[in-house]
């Protein structure tokens, strides 16, 4: 449809009912032949709404008023949830949240995966808030927060429903200084350790002057472990210490560990469940990390090699793996499209934790021509995932799909996907 020829324009107020929720949970309504996607809206409510942004096949809205709610609509407790792009479905019951989830992996599996596979539900999460052991804030001048979803406009946030307590506790400090201090501060990540309940902090500011945080931070943090400002360790070791599976894991800055604390056990568990190890296997990890899967599947392993492309993440994972007494563990720090054409041993068993844009075509290929006998594919993006499996699906059979609520009141899900060679 022609731009100038919509039947529809910027600020003008419609009324429809939503008919369903899209991939990242907005409600979908129908004006003028139109798709229209208004957030914080349900399934058979009738709503009116503003059309904030037009696009070529669809537009956007912003809730104006519900004129009838949906029976599974809750009132949130989060006062910034109308603002703060953070979260998605704190408009919606917690049961109504899994089936969307479970939905959601069943349609991409369906439509982009074209695998014919019933997903199974989705496993709850211990902890539905305060279970977030990161989080990166936005900074202007003395406003810290998140941005609303789209946009580049703050939301001053005083604390987070998501963050655990040690985080929220942390992000006070850090308001009371950029309010009583002229800074040049952009963003500040904080990261909570559960093994020896430390507080990392990684500061970024266009001014080096703004190190002075540095004696603050020191006095005004109690479990403080370390600081990085500008990429560069000013106190402390540089990482944290997260538990993990009866395993202890230092964590850098850069280096990526689950965000749901209370679920980590639970999502290796079931993913080393569902591979059926044995004893003989030699393993490949890929997108390592910080080792957390290599050093847990290595006692039930001959061995296990992992890969990851982040620097500090291998020092990291070999650091794990010495405090951990592991010694059947070989890191490697490279692109893992390259560095799995290397590999001449022959891999029983693959695990794949990839970025959310998922895999590359080349290391699908190699995969598929090294052909370990299981593969199990751990992902926070059902998208790409199922693009993947689809890439994968002539040399291997799709077995089971596990949803993990590893992100309770937002639309995001992580899945455990377990494949065997055809």
């Amino acid at each position: 449809m022609v731009m100038g020829l919509m039947p529809i324009k910027i600020d003008d107020v419609c009324e429809a009912e939503v008919i369903s929720l899209e991939n990242e949970g907005s409600g979908v309504c129908k004006v003028k032949g139109i798709t229209v996607f208004v957030p914080k809206t349900l399934v058979g409510e009738k709503i009116r709404f503003r059309i904030t942004e037009i696009k070529k096949n669809f537009a956007r809205g912003k809730l104006i008023e519900i004129q009838e709610s949906s029976p599974d609509r809750i009132v949130s407790k989060c006062p910034y949830y109308n603002e703060c792009g953070g979260c998605d479905l704190r408009h919606q019951n917690d049961i109504k949240n899994l089936e969307f989830k479970r939905q959601k992996v069943q349609t991409a599996i369906s439509k982009i995966g074209k695998i014919n596979v019933k997903v199974n539900d989705v496993l709850p999460s211990f902890k539905n808030e305060n279970y977030r052991n990161k989080a990166s804030f936005k900074v202007e001048e003395d406003k810290i927060g998140f941005y609303v979803n789209g946009t580049y406009q703050l939301v001053d946030v005083k604390y987070c429903m998501l963050l655990e307590k040690e985080i929220s506790d942390t992000l006070t400090v850090i308001r009371e200084y950029i309010k009583n201090n002229n800074n040049s501060i952009k963003q500040v990540t904080i990261k909570h350790g559960n093994a020896m309940n430390e507080i990392l902090i990684d500061v970024y500011s266009t001014d080096k002057q703004d190190e002075k945080i540095k004696t603050y931070l020191i006095s005004n943090v109690s479990n403080l472990k370390t600081i990085i400002f500008n990429g560069k360790v000013v106190y402390g070791n540089g990482y944290i210490s997260q538990i993990s599976n009866g395993l202890m894991f230092n964590c850098s800055s850069n280096s990526f560990f689950q965000v749901n604390g209370s679920m980590v056990d639970k999502l290796y568990e079931v993913a080393i469940k569902e591979a059926k190890l044995s004893k003989s296997d030699v393993v490949l990890d890929l997108y390592c990390g910080t080792g957390t899967i290599s050093c847990i599947v290595s006692s039930c392993v001959k061995k296990v090699i992992g890969i990851e492309i982040v620097d500090d993440a291998v020092i990291d994972a070999n650091c794990n793996a010495r405090i951990n007494n592991v010694s059947n563990v070989k890191f490697i720090c490279g692109d893992a499209t390259k560095e799995i054409s290397k590999i001449k041993e022959k891999i029983d068993v693959i695990f794949v934790d990839p970025p959310r844009k998922g895999m590359s075509r080349d290391a699908i290929a190699i995969i598929k021509k090294m052909a370990p006998k299981k593969m199990v594919y751990i992902s926070c993006n059902p998208v790409t995932m199922a693009r993947d499996l689809n890439y994968l699906s002539n040399v291997y059979e799709v077995k089971k799909i596990i949803p993990i609520d590893m992100f309770p009141n937002t639309n995001h899900v992580e899945c455990v996907c377990v494949l065997s060679l055809r």
